[in-house]
């Protein structure tokens, strides 16, 4: 039985911790002995299969404690600290804070993945600075994982192919998407006309500060639509703020995070997907699942998802090119159909079980191939 650490810095409400549990959980536990472990504790933790152990490195998310992480990952300690274990394979879930902290593991048994769930050249702010502070972290990692071909290209262009890298794609539970979505709206929830709706962390990678000016000049163009909003982030506050100075309150909502979305997806018309960058995103793929009609910008893995809009309209990534996708789709009742279609028929390609046995093969694999002459 292989003994497997998969490290990620929070199970919050993002699309990468949800498709770590949805891996995890179909994962077979005759196998493979697995740990999640967090930075904090988190109420995502309950989403985990009781079979399998959930650990965090701190107890609170206090004052004191922030601190403390902060001096001990200047320091490089948090692995030696709060870590350290006799596993087999340790896996950081996420780029950035997570692929460090595994990187500065000590345990030469374990074979060490990062997984790359985003196209990281657009991500970063500073791209030279980051990858001057990136490069000995993934000079120590053995294999890289990345969840679309397009991430592939980013990190293979950033940091060459010192490192072994290769494309896994996300783990996504099918059935139980399927299961979720047959619930009711919550109580107080109505549809009452067409409805547009979007999923993901209000933040600035998702770009719904452009989505609301699209929604808004669509509106003023005489379109009469609902636009609701699921997701909670940082940005929240100023988007409802230009939605009530706008005069939109009475076609947008903001949901905020739902524990079940599902019914949600199941209600709309048309999915928008209006992100500035992506890696494979979770919420397109979990729509195709469901038979919607999607809308995206042209980001990180859209082509591999719905080819060259062949099963969702995809959009130049920019304002006008958001705003032309979304006034054609919803001008063209007939192209709704047509993609509602295709997109059932290309959701049956994403099995979780299928998936996940993918991961499977390639965990085993990492326990035999890992790097010589590793620092």
């Amino acid at each position: 039985m292989l003994k497997v650490l998969f490290f990620i810095e929070t199970l919050g409400g993002g699309g990468a911790e949800k498709v770590l549990c949805d891996l995890v959980n179909h994962m077979d536990r005759s196998k493979f002995d697995i740990t999640v472990q967090t930075l904090w504790p988190s109420n995502g933790r309950k989403k985990l299969a009781d079979w399998i152990r959930y650990k965090s490195v701190y107890p609170s998310r206090s004052r004191l404690n922030t601190a403390r992480m902060r001096a001990e990952s200047a320091l490089g300690l948090t692995y030696r600290l709060h870590i350290r274990d006799d596993y087999d394979i340790e896996a950081a879930y996420l780029e950035m804070g997570s692929t460090k902290i595994i990187a500065s593991s000590d345990n030469k048994k374990a074979g060490k993945v990062a997984w790359v769930h985003c196209d990281l050249a657009s991500r970063a702010k500073d791209l030279e600075k980051y990858v001057k502070q990136a490069a000995p972290a993934y000079r120590r990692i053995d294999r890289v994982v990345c969840v679309s071909k397009d991430a592939l290209q980013s990190f293979r262009a950033l940091f060459g192919d010192e490192t072994p890298a290769e494309v896994l794609y996300n783990t996504v539970d099918d059935e139980e998407i399927l299961r979720m979505a047959g619930e009711p709206l919550p109580e107080g929830v109505k549809k009452r006309r067409m409805t547009v709706v979007t999923l993901g962390r209000l933040t600035h990678q998702k770009a719904y500060d452009r989505l609301l000016k699209v929604h808004k000049q669509l509106v003023g163009e005489g379109y009469e639509y609902d636009l609701w909003i699921l997701g909670e982030g940082e940005e929240r506050a100023r988007l409802e703020a230009y939605a009530k100075e706008n005069g939109l309150t009475d076609s947008v909502r903001f949901f905020g995070f739902r524990n079940n979305p599902y019914p949600f997806v199941k209600c709309a018309d048309l999915l928008v997907c209006s992100s500035r960058f992506e890696g494979l995103s979770t919420f397109v793929t979990e729509g195709l699942i469901l038979g919607k009609p999607i809308v995206t910008t042209d980001c990180t893995g859209m082509r591999e998802l719905l080819g060259d809009s062949e099963y969702g309209f995809i959009t130049p990534n920019s304002r006008e090119g958001l705003y032309a996708g979304m006034k054609k789709c919803l001008s063209e009742p007939a192209l709704l159909k047509l993609y509602e279609e295709r997109a059932g028929a290309r959701g049956k390609d994403f099995s979780a079980e299928a998936l996940t046995r993918k991961t499977e093969a390639f965990l085993e694999n990492a326990t035999k191939e890992k790097r010589p002459g590793r620092r």
